[in-house]
């Protein structure tokens, strides 16, 4: 997995998956349609950040994420929408952007990418989300669950943990959406 120079130096970068270096990373990619069918229209990724201090402004949010893209002409994805969110921490809405996943996650490989939005103040804590909607992957780290990864219900606005129940004998996989927030 590649990292590109996402940020400018004077912005913060929350984040609360634990990787470092992304390319050594334990991470896999997931979309919510595996999982939710027609449902991840309305099923979004979400991550429960805190604000460094109030009034903070959120001014990007950046997404570990891919399109399935491998460098050949026939290889570019039609064109599909995700959709993000900014949340406070009532989990009301503050902003919504949709856009197509060609225009940020065409790549050959999974990458970090940066997207900005208008400055938001948050204090406290808020949430991001990102509905994939199909349209794309998203990283998710395998490891080191910080249990501030959600998924997110945009309908009735609950969230439940980013975990996953496997094997004979039920063991709980939590994981953390590769999803940050920067701003200053």
């Amino acid at each position: 997995m590649a990292q590109e120079n996402v940020t400018e130096p004077q912005l913060t970068v929350l984040k609360q998956d634990t990787a470092e270096n992304l390319s050594a990373a334990n991470l896999t990619l997931y979309t919510a349609v595996d999982d939710f069918g027609i449902d991840a229209l309305v099923v979004g990724e979400a991550v429960k950040f805190t604000a460094p201090r109030p009034g903070w402004l959120l001014k990007s949010v950046q997404v570990l994420g891919w399109n399935g893209f491998n460098q050949t002409a026939g290889s570019i994805p039609q064109q599909s929408n995700f959709l993000i969110e900014i949340r406070d921490q009532n989990r009301d809405l503050l902003y919504r952007m949709a856009d197509t996943q060609n225009a940020y996650f065409t790549f050959p490989v999974p990458l970090l990418r940066e997207i900005e939005i208008p400055a938001i103040p948050v204090t406290g804590d808020f949430y991001v989300v990102f509905y994939d909607r199909g349209s794309m992957w998203i990283g998710m780290e395998q490891e080191n669950g910080t249990e501030n990864s959600f998924f997110f219900n945009g309908l009735n606005k609950e969230t439940s943990p980013a975990q996953f129940t496997y094997g004979e004998d039920n063991q709980t996989l939590k994981v953390n959406w590769v999803i940050r927030a920067a701003g200053e």
